[in-house]
Order: structure tokens, then C-alpha cells, then sequence
């Protein structure tokens, strides 16, 4: 995918009825992280790219995870070099990273939900995937929450610029449309709380 597909995508985003500015900067930032994830094999090379899999992005600190201490180790001593490999990459994608962190701890889990993802399955991947929503609404509040024939005209082309992007797992799509979709319907439930308390 080249970067100018993937600015038509971000725009597709941004000019969307979707596109609250914080719900919008989440699927932006599921998006890029997903391309800045799949470049972890061109900063570490063939030697690591199957012993260490990026799960997250917090700030300007990337989260990797390996395979065994053994490998942190080995990484560690090349974190100045891989900081200057994966700038290029992530500054494309308005990214500053400054740290890397490795962890060997959850490598199983993170691998399986690597694979999960990857073979079109949805159940939780990678956390730099998830849009934050309040966890006081439940299944049932959602399920309250109805879309109007725009809305649901924007979320299928969501789904449609998503598909022409090989770049993403059909499971990773999911998982971000199905964020999205909870996102903004958490959005719509504050925006009905705060309709109603101004009412009393």
C-alpha cells in the first residue's frame, strides 16, 4: 500500500459524519498502527522478525513482544539502531517513537491473538487496535442505540475502503469497524445522558 492510499483513506475518515474529532483520531490511529506494525520486519530484518511481534503504542513508546529473555537481550543492544530504522516509518505515519520496549512475558498470548487476527478471527489482538469507550455501558445500552440510514451509509464505506487495503487482516478490519461502531454509539449515549439532564 502506498502512502497516498493510504491519505485517501484518512480523508475517507475524516470527511465521513463519523468523524468526531476524537473518534476519528482512534480509527486514525488504529490505521496507522496497523502499517507501522507491519514494517517491524523491514526495521528488524529477517534474524528477528519471526521472534518479535509489535503489540502496542503508548504515546511515543512502542511495545514489542518476543519470544524469550534471550532476545531481549539481543534487541536491547540494538535499540539505538532500530529507534533510527523505524523513524522514517513513523514519522509517515505522524508518529515520534523515542522508546522501545520489550517483553517476553506475553508473547504466547500476543502471538495467538497476532494469529487470531490474522486468520479472520476477531476475539482481542492487539491493544493499539481498540478504540477507549466508557466501560459503564453495557451490550444492552448499545443495542439501544439505533443508526439513521446516514450512518449506516458511512460505516459501509468504511467497511468498502477497508477491504481494498490488503495491508489490514479481514480480522483486524473487523475488530476496528466493530470498535468504531461502539465508539460512536458510546459518543451518541453521552450526547443522549447530556440531552436529557439538560431537559431536568
Amino acid at each position: 500500500m502506498t502512502y497516498s492510499e493510504f491519505t485517501k483513506l484518512a480523508d475517507i475518515l475524516n470527511e465521513s459524519v463519523l468523524a468526531d474529532k476524537r473518534f476519528g483520531q482512534a480509527l486514525d490511529k488504529c490505521v496507522s498502527c496497523s502499517m507501522l506494525f507491519g514494517f517491524w520486519k523491514d526495521v528488524v530484518g529477517k534474524r528477528f522478525e519471526k521472534v518479535s511481534i509489535p503489540y502496542d503504542l503508548k504515546g511515543t513508546v512502542l511495545f514489542v513482544s518476543v519470544m524469550s529473555s534471550v532476545v531481549v537481550q539481543e534487541l536491547s543492544m540494538y535499540k539505538a539502531e532500530l529507534l533510527k530504522k523505524i523513524e522514517p516509518y513513523a514519522d509517515g505515519l505522524n508518529f515520534k517513537i523515542t522508546d522501545i520496549r520489550f517483553d517476553y512475558k506475553n508473547w504466547q498470548s500476543v502471538k495467538n491473538n497476532i494469529e487470531e487476527i490474522s486468520g479472520g478471527k476477531t476475539k482481542s489482538g492487539s491493544k493499539a487496535f481498540d478504540i477507549d469507550v466508557p466501560e459503564y455501558y453495557t451490550e444492552q445500552d448499545y443495542e439501544t442505540i439505533g443508526l439513521d440510514n446516514n450512518e449506516e451509509d458511512e460505516f459501509e464505506k468504511l467497511r468498502e475502503s477497508f477491504a481494498q487495503h490488503e495491508f489490514l487482516p479481514e480480522g483486524l478490519r473487523e475488530k476496528i469497524l466493530k470498535s468504531a461502531m461502539t465508539g460512536y454509539k458510546a459518543k451518541k449515549l453521552r450526547d443522549k445522558e447530556k440531552e436529557e439532564k439538560s431537559k431536568d
